[in-house]
C-alpha cells in the first residue's frame, strides 16, 4: 500500500512507541483499511521484539576501525583517480597524435590522387591536341619509322665463326 500515512505512522513505530493522537488516526485509517490489520500487528510485534534487545556491544577500538576504513576507501578514490589521470595524461595525447598522422595521411593520399589525375588530363590534352593537328599521311609510315630505332638481332652463325 503507498499511503503516506501509513508509511509515516510505521516508521514512527520503528523509532518510538507511537503517541496517543498517533494512535487514534492508526485506529482510524485500520478501520477504514480492514485488510492492513493483519500487516499492522506483523509490524508492530516486530518492533517490539526489536525494541527488547540488548544494545550490541561496540568495541573499544571502533572508532580507530571506522577511520581505517574510511581511510582505504579514500586512498581506493584516489587510485582510481590517479588511473584516470594517467589515461588523460598518457593515452589521450598519443591518440591525439595518431589522429593527426592519420589526417595528415589522407590529405597527403588525396593530394597525390589529384595531381595524378592532373598530369594525366595535362597529357590527355597535349595529345589530342596533337592528334588533331596530324594528319593521316604521317600514321601509314608508323611502322617503318617505329622499326627505325631497333637494332636486328645478332647473327649467331657470323658470331660462332669469328670465335
Amino acid at each position: 500500500m503507498n499511503d503516506p500515512l501509513y508509511h509515516q505512522l510505521r516508521e514512527s513505530n520503528w523509532r518510538r512507541k507511537l503517541t496517543p493522537s498517533e494512535e487514534a488516526e492508526l485506529r482510524v485509517w485500520l478501520a477504514a483499511h480492514s485488510d492492513m490489520e493483519s500487516d499492522w500487528e506483523s509490524e508492530a510485534g516486530l518492533s517490539e521484539a526489536l525494541a527488547r534487545l540488548p544494545d550490541a556491544p561496540v568495541p573499544s577500538n571502533f572508532t580507530a576501525r571506522v577511520l581505517q576504513i574510511v581511510e582505504r576507501e579514500s586512498a581506493g578514490s584516489r587510485r582510481l583517480e590517479s588511473k584516470r589521470n594517467w589515461t588523460v595524461h598518457w593515452i589521450l595525447p598519443k591518440l591525439a597524435l595518431a589522429g593527426i598522422v592519420l589526417g595528415l595521411g589522407v590529405f597527403s593520399y588525396e593530394h597525390h590522387e589529384v595531381a595524378q589525375r592532373t598530369d594525366l588530363a595535362r597529357k590527355v590534352a597535349v595529345f589530342s591536341g596533337v592528334a588533331a593537328a596530324s594528319s593521316p599521311e604521317m600514321l601509314q609510315d608508323f611502322e617503318t619509322i617505329r622499326s627505325l630505332g631497333q637494332t636486328p638481332p645478332a647473327d649467331e652463325e657470323l658470331l660462332a665463326l669469328l670465335k
